[in-house]
Parts: structure tokens; sequence; C-alpha cells
């Protein structure tokens, strides 16, 4: 039981400093299985004790952000590093994804995740939390106002309407 009773305490450890930093925040439960290689991710992730974290940032036209992640358009994804905070870390993933630099506004949603190894019906189940965050962007070029960054920025970033089906799905 040790992964499991580790991963819960980091999730419920990381879910109370969320609601210090932005109060009640709506969180969902889901178990799922996934291959090997996943599982063993997860468990690392865990263990390391990093959160994902995605943004929806939103333009002064109330459209959401979205970015080019291997021919999908997405709104920025990624992870925590190390001991950063959650919100940091979706400012951080958003510049890097998406060359665009934000201010976190709220925690829209926490998900708990148990995540299950499918080859391996006696492996414990490992615990991860995925947080969704509610943000307005800043610049279009947080390096400056370099033509080129701007550019190479719009030519991986859109902006879509946040009623659009595939927005409203992920929310």
């Amino acid at each position: 039981m040790e992964i499991a009773e580790r991963s819960r305490a980091r999730v419920q450890e990381r879910l109370a400093r969320l609601e210090q930093e932005f109060g009640s925040t709506p969180v969902d439960q889901t178990t799922f299985s996934v291959g090997s290689e996943a599982y063993q991710r997860a468990v690392e992730r865990s263990r390391e004790g990093q959160v994902d974290v995605h943004a929806f940032v939103h333009n002064e036209s109330g459209d959401v952000l979205l970015s080019d992640a291997d021919g999908s358009w997405e709104i920025p994804q990624g992870q925590t590093q190390g001991a950063e905070r959650p919100a940091a870390a979706a400012e951080r993933v958003v510049t890097e994804t998406a060359g665009v630099s934000c201010t976190i506004r709220d925690a829209v949603r926490a998900t708990i995740c148990g995540v299950r190894n499918e080859a391996d019906p006696d492996a414990e189940t490992v615990y991860r939390l995925s947080i969704v965050f509610d943000a307005e962007i800043n610049s279009t070029a947080p390096g400056g106002s370099d033509a080129e960054t701007v550019d190479e920025a719009e030519a991986s970033i859109r902006w879509d309407d946040s009623s659009d089906v595939a927005v409203a799905e992920l929310v």
C-alpha cells in the first residue's frame, strides 16, 4: 500500500494548498487503467510530487488560447517542476508552449486521477492531481516586441471562441 498511500497523501496536501490559495474549488475523482509504461510514468511523477496543470487563457475578447501540440490544437498543459506551485507552473507552461505570458485568475477544477496498471491488476493504484486554471493574457511577446518571436508564436497558437464545442468539452 506504499504507493497508494503516499500518492493519496501528496494529492491531499496539494489540494489543501490549492484551497488556501484560491478558496473552494470543485474536485472530481476518476479512475482509469493505462499500459505499463504510462503507469510507470504516473508512479514516477507521483514520487516527484508533480501535478498536471491546464490553463484556459482568455484574451480581451474572451476567446481561448490554443497551441499546436503535434498537429492538434489544445489548451496549454504540462506538469509542475520540483516544489513549483501549480499556478506558477501553469503560467510557465503557457509561456513555454504558446509564447505568451498570462496571469492566473482562478482554479476552475481539480481532478484526482486514480491510475491503474492494466497489465497488472495487483499493482497498487497511484493517485495524481490535475488542475484546470482560468487565466488572462498579459502579452503576445514575453521577451519583448521582437517581430520574429511574435510571428513564431502566432504560427503555433490560435484563439477560439470560448463557446466552441472543442473547447467546451475540455472544461
